[in-house]
């Protein structure tokens, strides 16, 4: 491109080219030396007041032990594992395992609640259920869901479908024998009627140490269903540890409860009433998507017709069609004015022409861009044989 008319495209102005026509170039914004780019605008966008958006710790305090002393402690495990001949020959001969219940346990005490903070900053559960506020989990939570021959395990965000987790999990964690707990599961995801609402799928108050059983049933158990269209929902079990015992007959739920709008429920408010009275110390969830089993389960427990979400696309909108369209493929242009009715009547006469009721279809073409075109046709006739030999445009529905 040469120099004048690079400066006419940078001014905006008309230019002729080689062919005779005429075009203008219209400037739209600023030049690229002066304009900022996307990650300066993103920093722009997502600036925040350090007085007004800032994080509050609401869990305890977690010291992670130190670094030195953790890898010292391995290096002194290391130098006692080369002094065992037993283990140097099982390693030899690959029959050597590592103990996964000595591992688990290390990272637990070590690493564990950071991690799981993360996962869960990262999947937004805390800004989801409790705003600008956060935790670290110092409370490790095993909950498990009876499966039979194996357990379907909730871990930091793990998927698992909702024929899994259709009964009552078991859930045992590292609690003091003399302080109470509480348990709440809840979903921030799929709530049908309000924005920014959760139900509550379970809820146990008053709890003993870690012994589940014999805490308070505040709210029975009901499973996830997650709705169809919607994708992943999150399902999140937060513990609670009490100072002192706690009157929960304002939460309390019906028995056996399937009305879905006594289940609406808010993490925010529930803990902005008893902030003074618990402090959260652990959590896990894990993600589910629908499946054919959510079909009876809304039907039959729910009594209520199943949700179906799907994306509504906005109508196509032409502009008013011309007498004489300028450059336009006439064939192209007249298909797009069509209505869908007469344009699917034309490929079903089309389609009817290739089969017959007593032979087989003909098998598609290998390659079917190699084979030639017939000799005087229009280029815009050859333009469509090329159309429907690709199965390209309106041809990709025969």
């Amino acid at each position: 491109m040469s120099y004048t008319l690079t400066r006419h495209l940078r001014l905006g102005l008309n230019f002729v080219d080689k062919t005779g026509i005429r075009h203008r170039w219209i400037k739209r914004g600023k030049d690229p030396e002066i304009a900022s780019s996307l990650a300066q605008k993103m920093a722009e966008w997502n600036k925040k007041d350090p007085e007004i958006d800032f994080r509050v710790d609401i869990g305890y305090r977690y010291t992670r032990p130190s670094r030195k002393i953790v890898l010292s402690e391995r290096l002194k495990f290391r130098k006692e594992l080369k002094s065992n001949i037993q283990l140097e020959k099982a390693a030899k001969n690959r029959t050597l395992t590592a103990p996964m219940d000595g591992v688990y346990q290390e990272w637990c005490a070590t690493s564990a609640p950071f991690h799981i903070q993360e996962t869960a900053e990262y999947f937004n559960v805390f800004d989801d259920l409790f705003g600008s506020a956060y935790f670290t989990p110092i409370n490790m939570l095993d909950i498990r869901y009876d499966q039979g021959d194996l357990d379907a395990l909730v871990h930091q965000g793990n998927l698992l479908q909702p024929s899994e987790t259709s009964r009552k999990p078991t859930v045992t964690y590292n609690g003091l024998n003399d302080a109470l707990y509480t348990l709440v599961l809840t979903t921030p995801d799929c709530h049908l009627t309000e924005e920014k609402a959760e139900y509550l799928h379970w809820m146990i108050g008053n709890i003993p140490g870690n012994d589940v059983s014999k805490g308070a049933e505040i709210c029975d158990y009901l499973q996830p269903f997650p709705p169809r269209g919607i994708g992943f929902c999150r399902y999140v079990f937060v513990l609670y540890r009490q100072e002192k015992v706690i009157d929960f007959s304002k939460y309390k739920r019906p028995e056996n409860c399937k009305n879905l709008a006594a289940r609406t429920f808010s993490t925010y408010e529930f803990y902005r009433d008893l902030q003074d009275l618990m402090t959260p110390c652990g959590l896990a969830f894990f993600q589910a998507k629908w499946d054919s089993t959510l079909t009876d389960f809304f039907h039959n427990v729910l009594e209520m017709k199943e949700p179906w979400f799907e994306y509504d696309f906005p109508v196509h909108t032409l502009p008013p069609q011309k007498w004489i369209p300028f450059r336009k493929p006439f064939n192209l242009y007249l298909d797009k004015y069509k209505h869908p009715k007469e344009l699917g009547e034309e490929l079903l006469l089309e389609k009817l022409k290739e089969v017959h009721p007593f032979e087989k279809p003909p098998p598609p073409l290998k390659y079917p861009q190699s084979i030639p075109l017939p000799r005087g046709n229009p280029s815009w006739l050859n333009d469509d044989i090329k159309r429907r030999r690709a199965r390209t445009g309106k041809w990709k529905y025969m």
